[in-house]
């Protein structure tokens, strides 16, 4: 969510939709996630079903080169395909109804897309299923997850991502099947869930701590704004001091003692910026 809304903010920024508050709200919003990110374990379990899965699926020690056949191209499995493709798998071969959805996620994890009505005559083998349709049927049969095996006999991988099921018990019972299956990532999940809801306490310390730094941090940013004239104004006063005021005097001084006023004056010019500006913030944060 962060990584959006801190996409969000760049686009709205290059369209000039945002000011200095949003900018300050967002920096601070991200220095506190990523403080409750490290300092609680609110995201050591993960609730995705998504994220489960592929937590299982390592565990299985698969390959990376794995053959890995997609079933249906909607959200869930657009999800997982791109999930596993950023952690290193590369061999996709997505399967949907509509082939053009099927080419277009095809497209993003780098793999080949064909038509569901095709899959009983795909021999290209597979190591790993993901399956995830909104059919009310089953789509993998024991007669679909024959052909599919090609007469391969090792044990496979189907992470079954739909509800109801896409895949026939039978094909359970007679094959030699690692089955991961939504139902039981969704009882992790929730015990997951239980476990960060133990952290909220610590969480919300952090979070009001952040509010409370957040509150002086637009205190000394309305000061800032306050006296961002300080450095023109001062400049104008320079400026009129030396080429008009005192304009006659100074045209009489030699070069050198020329050059040492103009010293003088800047060093003024810098510390009556500086200085007001340096002593109003430690009066905001005294306060």
């Amino acid at each position: 969510i962060i990584t959006q809304v801190r996409n969000a903010y760049e686009q709205c920024k290059e369209w000039n939709l945002t000011g200095d508050l949003i900018r300050l709200v967002l920096r601070k919003t991200i220095e506190n996630a990523k403080e409750v990110y490290t300092q609680t374990n609110i995201a050591r379990n993960p609730v995705s079903v998504v994220s489960l899965a592929y937590r299982k699926l390592k565990e299985l020690n698969v390959k990376l080169n794995a053959r890995i056949v997609i079933i249906g191209a909607g959200v869930t499995n657009t999800t997982m395909a791109k999930y596993l493709r950023k952690h290193g798998f590369t061999n996709f071969t997505v399967f949907n109804r509509t082939l053009s959805r099927a080419e277009k996620l095809a497209a993003e994890v780098n793999g080949s897309a064909l038509s569901l009505s095709s899959i009983t005559d795909y021999t290209k083998g597979f190591d790993v299923i993901v399956t995830c349709t909104g059919a009310s049927e089953y789509i993998i049969t024991e007669s679909v997850y024959e052909a599919l095996l090609n007469n391969d006999t090792t044990k496979k991988i189907v992470i079954d991502l739909a509800v109801p099921s896409d895949v026939h018990p039978q094909v359970l019972n007679k094959y030699d099947v690692n089955i991961i299956a939504v139902n039981n990532l969704q009882e992790v999940a929730a015990g997951n869930l239980k476990e960060r809801e133990k952290e909220m306490t610590v969480c919300n310390t952090i979070i009001e701590k952040n509010i409370a730094e957040f509150k002086q941090l637009i205190k000394i940013r309305r000061v800032e704004i306050a006296m961002s004239q300080v450095p023109k104004k001062v400049k104008e006063i320079k400026e009129l001091a030396i080429n008009d005021v005192f304009a006659k005097d100074i045209g009489t001084l030699d070069s050198q003692s020329r050059e040492v006023l103009e010293k003088v004056v800047s060093y003024l010019e810098k510390k009556y910026i500086s200085v007001p500006m340096k002593m109003a913030k430690e009066i905001m944060l005294e306060s």
